[in-house]
């Protein structure tokens, strides 16, 4: 993806209440999730786990995960 789709695409998700920030934060989170399935052989690709990261973010495929606030 070009640079000029990625700020079109953060815009999207800045409109559904998410931060760059928090963008950030669920893509990395994600693309460690995966790293771990490709070492595991759970999955298989060929692309970077940090683009499959990024794809599956912003075609709304990552939850964000919410704090638990009972934790102390």
């Amino acid at each position: 993806m070009s640079d000029e789709l990625h700020e079109l695409e953060l815009e999207k998700l800045e409109k559904k209440g998410v931060s760059r920030y928090k963008a950030v934060l669920m893509a990395s989170q994600e693309a460690r999730v995966i790293n771990d399935q490709l070492r595991q052989g759970t999955i298989e690709s060929t692309e970077k786990p940090t683009t499959l990261a990024l794809r599956k973010l912003f075609e709304g495929r990552v939850v964000e995960e919410l704090e638990d606030s009972s934790i102390e």
